[in-house]
């Protein structure tokens, strides 16, 4: 008797997880792919400050939005291209991608030379949401400060 009752909670059990499963694998797999622009924006801004601690300036020349078009229209990903990282602007921060990648990279520099704007913007999934990181980075009299922003991350 016992074993009938613990057969039917074993199913509803299977049953929940078997629902579940794919709503928890898509949200794991944002955030794997959202963990790129977190990693590559703080490269950037370590080569802003390595940049920062040579000159004491930021460098003047911007880069990007990179690569155009995004990766959706590329089918969701966009296969490395060194070509697209050959700009001043990314030469001045040796700054290339040479993996697979799904959001589109930006350099916005001060024109006066104090601060700028790395930026990462993509759309995992291609709905036409977009997530937005980005890491100002500024010269302050007790150093370098960054400040990071993320709207929408795991879109």
């Amino acid at each position: 008797m016992w074993w009938r009752r613990l057969r039917y909670v074993l199913l509803l059990v299977a049953l929940t997880s078997v629902a579940t499963c794919p709503a928890a694998k898509r949200s794991c797999n944002a955030k794997n792919r959202a963990q790129e622009a977190d990693d590559l924006l703080g490269y950037l801004a370590d080569r802003v400050a390595a940049a920062i601690a040579a000159t004491g300036r930021v460098p003047a020349a911007a880069a990007g939005p990179t690569p155009l078009p995004d990766c959706c229209e590329q089918g969701g990903v966009c296969a490395p291209d060194p070509t697209r990282w050959a700009s001043p602007g990314w030469q001045a921060l040796a700054f290339t991608i040479d993996d697979d990648h799904r959001y589109t990279y930006s350099y916005v520099p001060d024109p006066g030379g104090r601060s700028a704007v790395v930026r990462a913007v993509g759309d995992l999934d291609c709905d036409d949401v977009t997530s937005l990181y980005e890491v100002e980075i500024r010269i302050e009299p007790s150093g370098v400060r960054r400040r990071w922003t993320r709207k929408q991350p795991y879109e």
